[in-house]
């Protein structure tokens, strides 16, 4: 198929490749541009560009979602007389509690989606050590109405929640062998890997994290 000056103007629109008609068609057959690239490397380097932002993004909600997550995680996770559950316990209004709980799965959910948009060999351990920490408290969140489905995604029946008392929450989610705890952690350096992929994507860089550097010496997560 020959190729015409308007089907490469065409694609240069497309691609926010800058128009010069005069030129374009010698530009492609390897006539050297000011650069000395054609319009193919172009284009190459265009997508690369759109692949990049891409991934910049993908992180830059990853991190958003892990702060979210490690928010709703600490309140949680509190203790004491002065903790936020205990203070719900002593009081006639118990809805926030299941909000809060409900706001912890919204944000878990998203960061488990975000780490499965990451190629990042990181990414997926910390996805894993999310799932594991749901599935070690799994029969406490059966009781409560909370479940994890095939992709670890978590489900609430609304219900069964708000018929849970404040002590069945605080024996999930409580506590420094709790659930949120442990969450807490794990968001916590989704957020700091989210944050520099998104400086290293942005540079070019290669992004994929380094799992050993974190398991050196067979280094025991959650202490």
């Amino acid at each position: 198929m020959r190729i015409t000056t308007q089907m490469l103007n065409e694609t240069a629109k497309r691609t926010g490749i800058p128009i010069n008609q005069p030129n374009l068609l010698n530009y492609i057959n390897n006539e050297s541009g000011s650069d000395g690239g054609t319009l193919l490397d172009a284009l190459k380097d265009n997508n690369k560009k759109k692949v990049s932002s891409i991934a910049a993004e993908n992180y830059k909600k990853l991190e958003k979602s892990a702060d979210s997550l490690r928010d709703q995680a600490d309140k949680l996770a509190e203790t004491g007389e002065e903790s936020f559950l205990e203070k719900i316990k002593n009081s006639e209004n118990k809805d926030e509690a299941y909000k809060t709980v409900e706001s912890f799965i919204d944000q878990y959910n998203a960061t488990l989606s975000g780490l499965s948009k990451s190629d990042s060999t990181l990414d997926h351990y910390y996805s894993m050590m999310l799932k594991d920490a749901v599935e070690d408290k799994s029969e406490a969140l059966e009781k409560i109405g909370i479940t994890a489905g095939k992709d670890g995604k978590l489900s609430v029946d609304a219900e069964k929640l708000k018929n849970a008392s404040i002590e069945d929450i605080q024996s999930v989610f409580g506590g420094a062998n709790g659930l949120a705890a442990k969450t807490a952690l794990v968001a916590g350096k989704v957020s700091e890997n989210a944050a520099a992929c998104t400086q290293s994507v942005s540079s070019q860089y290669d992004a994929k994290g380094n799992l050993q550097s974190y398991l050196a010496g067979k280094y025991n997560f959650f202490g």
